[in-house]
């Protein structure tokens, strides 16, 4: 009798199974077997039902990726399926080219959203902004995506264009469509003189060499006058965790910045290196929704460890540390293995950071919120009480 490829997965996923729960028997661990058994029964059962009654014949590779992705993506935004050939392209690092769009990316509900956009990039210019949910890039849906292939289709040469199908955010149903270029972006600090008597850096991301620049523009601004010092990190994106620790202790004189928080090997604090202090003044730290990752590290440790007020918006919440895993078919994982916790041991991973005092931005006025910032650093001499992180 012929046996139909689609019965043959079946048999095989069974049989492994059967195999899986044989072998937790001999060497003792049938009672958490028993539940993994359970559970992938229910999973053979739908899967069988799905390739003989869907409306239409299904392919089986496409069927069980959208599996993986599921699974991983549900326990968190930044884990990732890789096939073998885009598993090798990350092991590897391999670029999709120089040229960027300036924006940073997510998942929100199963698709690329972005996240932050630089100042001035083309992604800002094709009028691309924070929650904006990303359909589609170059006609493929981003729900087939993660945030590491999302993020790697919008590389490529300079001057080159990519086709975007967007969601503007506030949950419209609305579709547009832009078509943005790729150039070289370089986002590093600037630093501003407000009103003589205050001083602003802004942030638009955290890159190797920062702490060393964000040095010299404070010492800029002392020199100009600023006797207060407002650190602007709204739409401030960043990995960059050691050059993160190292802005940190450019105010932190010693004791935890970081601590990272591992299932295998325990929690690891992370201390200030130990730098010259670049400012002992009033401080406060200006974020939105926008401000993610490492960056929402940064404003986190300010708060616990010098009571430095956050004001704005509530950030991002993205604190999670992933690892690139391999799979014995040559496929592979981007998963969360480790958390980001404040110096006093608060998660802001999927909640973000509450500010201390909320200022709401304006779209027809993007500088009131500055100005309003502004205002509430010059009425503070060493911080208001602030909350934990």
């Amino acid at each position: 009798m012929r046996i139909p490829n689609e019965r043959k997965v079946l048999l095989v996923i069974s049989a492994a199974l059967i195999v899986f729960t044989l072998s937790g028997a001999l060497f003792g661990r049938v009672s958490a077997v028993e539940g993994t058994y359970g559970s992938l029964k229910v999973f053979n059962e739908a899967l069988y039902l799905v390739i003989n009654n869907y409306v239409q014949p299904i392919e089986i590779d496409q069927l069980m990726e959208g599996s993986y992705r599921g699974l991983l993506e549900t326990l968190d935004p930044g884990n990732e399926y890789l096939s073998p050939e885009r598993y090798r392209q990350a092991a590897g690092n391999e670029p999709a080219g120089p040229a960027s769009i300036g924006a940073r990316l997510s998942k929100l509900r199963g698709y690329a959203a972005v996240v932050s956009v630089a100042p001035a990039s083309p992604a800002a210019e094709a009028g691309l902004k924070t929650g904006d949910i990303l359909i589609s890039i170059d006609g493929r849906p981003t729900r087939y995506m993660g945030v590491w292939e999302a993020t790697r289709a919008f590389r490529g040469a300079e001057g080159s264009e990519v086709k975007v199908a967007v969601n503007p955010a506030g949950g419209t149903d609305v579709k547009n469509v832009v078509f943005v270029r790729r150039i070289l972006v370089d986002p590093t600090p600037a630093g501003i003189v407000q009103e003589t008597d205050v001083g602003i850096v802004r942030l638009h991301a955290i890159v190797k060499g920062d702490a060393r620049r964000l040095d010299r523009e404070i010492s800029s601004l002392k020199a100009a006058g600023a006797d207060r010092l407002l650190l602007d990190l709204r739409g401030c994106d960043s990995d960059n965790m050691a050059e993160t620790i190292g802005m940190a202790s450019l105010f932190v004189e010693d004791g935890t910045v970081v601590t990272v928080t591992d299932r295998h090997d325990g929690d690891k604090a992370y201390r200030a290196d130990g730098r010259r202090l670049a400012w002992q003044g009033p401080l406060a730290v200006l974020v939105d929704e926008g401000t993610a990752r490492t960056c929402e590290l940064l404003a986190a440790a300010l708060r616990d460890r010098l009571e430095v007020p956050l004001l704005g918006e509530r950030t991002w919440g993205i604190g999670s540390v992933h690892a690139l895993l391999p799979l014995r078919n040559g496929d592979g994982v981007f998963l969360a293995v480790g958390r980001y916790l404040s110096p006093s041991g608060k998660d802001w991973n999927g909640s973000g950071l509450e500010p201390d005092h909320e200022i709401v931005g304006s779209e027809q006025d993007e500088d009131e919120q500055r100005r309003r910032a502004i205002d509430y650093l010059r009425g503070i001499a060493k911080g208001p009480e602030a909350k934990a992180a």
